[in-house]
């Protein structure tokens, strides 16, 4: 427990320091590049601050970490979970009050400036619905095995990698909270700057802790499973791929409500959590969730 607490306080405090600096220096999600640039490299974190932990403690930089690259079909799982559930928030979201499903972008038209509104319109027109569907779906798939996995093993060293380890004497639950917690809060400094939640920056850094420690279960078991963070960085990687393409076709609602990081989203993560629970202790009979988690 030792290990977990030095590396939960010196991430955080690493982190949040450089972050605070970048947004005193005039860092905004508005600055599309360098908002980019900046969260691709703090995405980086976790996994520095690993390995720097792991050389004070005279250990090998990347060992104990669940770095493999020996494919199983947890793999392809990790980038298929994702996928899945992302649909089935945007089937859940078209049941609450005022909200309905358009095809002509509206609802994403009309959370940006006009004249920014005319230009995207012009340039989605190009394509008919379907095709520009369909090359989301393909630019997502890519994206979430290749350069978004990577970014995101950068975070998954950490917490799926160092920070697991480091609690492997726990159960998947407690730790899956634990998790969760930390790692939804250390993403605070971009929530208050309009990161996912524009509209509500201050509820939506306890929404971000929310959504991390929901989707932490389903990441721990596929991690264990695999025996690979690998699986995590996909996951992870998909996750953020995809979550932005039923923003195109959601009129009404708000960032508390709409999409994978609202309401909508944590209905369904609840739901995936279910399914995995049930898979695990009724089809593999492994229960995996309420023991141990141990060596892997």
């Amino acid at each position: 427990m030792k290990k977990s607490i030095q590396f939960i306080v010196f991430c955080c405090a690493i982190s949040w320091a450089i972050a605070g600096v970048a947004i005193l220096l005039g860092l905004r999600v508005t600055k599309k590049i360098a908002y980019t640039i900046f969260s691709a490299f703090y995405m980086l974190l976790p996994a520095i601050c690993a390995v720097i932990l792991k050389l004070i403690h005279k250990e090998k930089p990347f060992s104990n970490l669940s770095v493999s690259f020996h494919f199983n079909r947890w793999f392809l799982i990790a980038g298929i979970v994702p996928f899945i559930y992302t649909f089935i928030t945007l089937g859940i979201n078209l049941l609450f009050p005022n909200i309905s499903f358009s095809a002509t972008y509206e609802g994403f038209l009309s959370k940006i400036p006009a004249e920014q509104a005319e230009l995207a319109l012009q340039q989605l027109s190009r394509f008919p619905p379907i095709i520009f569907f369909i090359l989301q779906v393909v630019l997502a798939l890519g994206a979430g095995y290749t350069i978004n996995a990577f970014f995101s093993l950068g975070e998954e060293l950490g917490w799926r990698g160092y920070l697991l380890k480091t609690l492997k004497n726990k159960k998947l639950l407690p730790v899956s909270l634990i998790i969760g917690t930390v790692w939804g809060l250390w993403h605070f400094p971009f929530i208050l700057i309009g990161h996912n939640y524009p509209q509500h920056p201050v509820a939506g850094v306890g929404m971000m802790i929310i959504f991390c420690i929901l989707v932490s279960p389903v990441m721990i078991y596929i991690v264990v499973k695999s025996k690979s963070v690998i699986t995590a960085a996909i996951f992870h990687g998909m996750n953020n791929a995809i979550c932005g393409v039923t923003a195109f076709y959601i009129v009404g609602g708000n960032d508390l409500i709409n999409g994978l990081f609202g309401l909508a989203g944590f209905i369904t993560l609840s739901l995936v959590n279910i399914v995995f629970y049930l898979y695990d202790k009724y089809i593999t009979k492994e229960n995996i969730f309420t023991k141990i988690i141990g060596e892997y």
